[in-house]
């Protein structure tokens, strides 16, 4: 959580508390032989772990959401193309009518990656290399630790940043029958866009969405709805 955010949250006597339920792990792999068009960054994480010494400088460069443009920028590098929508589903469909012709993208991302992406544009004729350049992982102390907290403390809202942080939650959870029988009744689910509501809506409600998918007006938004309580 940025600093400014968390004093915000403070200065309204709201305790936060952070447990990562993925930690990210860089994975080893190679420069890319072939040639390509674009380089799609689907994340932040993604960006972070890429070499860009490896990176053909003559591809376009596409990301998702303003943090991985912002990270992108940062580094000294311009972004051809960022979709309106920051999820797999919303880019396809923007970059598919904006591509000229057949292209060749190369998609360095994560082990847990959903297969949008590389099916549409597959679908569609274009050719997409894919890399798997890092993992997620939820250690055992950070479950021992949401376990702990579960038990112990009184939990009001919840917020998800993605899918695979829902299952690492849930898979705390699911096995807890120690959890108080309001548990689920009483605690609010905030989720940062509409794939990581989809996942959690499987199993329960989703009270906090923003309409722009990315961390800040996440925030902003479980602010509104707190104050509203009060």
């Amino acid at each position: 959580m940025p600093e400014n955010i968390y004093y915000t949250f403070a200065e309204k006597n709201i305790e936060v508390i952070t447990i990562p339920l993925n930690r990210t792990v860089i994975q080893p792999y190679q420069k890319m032989e072939q040639d390509y068009d674009w380089i799609f960054f689907t994340s932040a994480n993604a960006v972070k772990y890429f070499d860009f010494n490896f990176l053909n400088k003559q591809a376009k460069i596409l990301a998702i959401g303003n943090q991985t443009v912002k990270v992108l920028k940062n580094l000294g590098f311009d972004v051809d193309f960022q979709p309106k929508e920051a999820f797999s589903e919303g880019l396809v469909k923007e970059w598919l009518t904006f591509a000229d012709g057949k292209q060749r993208v190369f998609w360095p991302h994560s082990f847990q990656a959903r297969r949008v992406i590389y099916n549409a544009l597959t679908n569609q004729g274009h050719d997409v290399l894919e890399q798997v350049i890092y993992r997620n992982e939820f250690y055992l102390e950070d479950q021992e630790k949401l376990r702990h907290f579960l038990l112990n403390e009184v939990l009001d809202y919840v917020l998800f940043a993605s899918p695979s942080a829902w299952m690492s939650f849930s898979k705390v959870t699911e096995p807890l029958q120690q959890l108080p029988a309001d548990f689920w009744s009483r605690l609010k689910i905030a989720a940062i866009g509409p794939v990581t509501a989809k996942a959690i809506k499987k199993k329960q409600s989703v009270v906090i969405q923003p309409k722009i998918y990315d961390m800040p007006h996440l925030y902003e938004c479980l602010l509104q709805d707190i104050e509203q309580e009060e």
